[in-house]
């Protein structure tokens, strides 16, 4: 391995499977759900920490999980696809760096929005 193979990993060159509009979606994809479920997974930790000695509010910890599953797969999936279509009409390469940041940051829209939801209901 020499410095120029050090040089095209960095700068994002090269084949790393973000050619094809699927590899794109399926990379979006993948860090929307991963993000998603760790940030259902935590969340449904600490609800069921500070809810084990209610007799009813505990059992809503699946529902944590459930919408931590769910969100990205119908949710993420569309937008994940929305934005390789952006991407693949404009000819712009995509680097697993940008596909890291669009899946987290559809995380992180998400997220936003259900808690503005749950103030709306207070």
């Amino acid at each position: 391995m020499g410095w120029t193979d050090i040089d095209i990993r960095l700068t994002g060159g090269g084949s790393d499977g973000l050619e094809t509009a699927f590899g794109m979606w399926r990379e979006i994809f993948v860090w929307c759900l991963l993000s998603s479920l760790l940030i259902h997974i935590v969340c449904g930790l600490l609800a069921w920490y500070s809810l084990v000695g209610h007799p009813i509010a505990m059992y809503a910890l699946p529902s944590f999980f459930v919408a931590g599953f769910f969100t990205p797969i119908f949710a993420g999936s569309i937008t994940s696809a929305v934005i390789v279509f952006v991407y693949k009409t404009a000819e712009f390469p995509m680097s697993s760096l940008d596909a890291f940041l669009w899946g987290v940051g559809q995380t992180i829209v998400y997220t936003l929005i259900a808690a503005s939801r749950i103030y709306v209901t207070l």
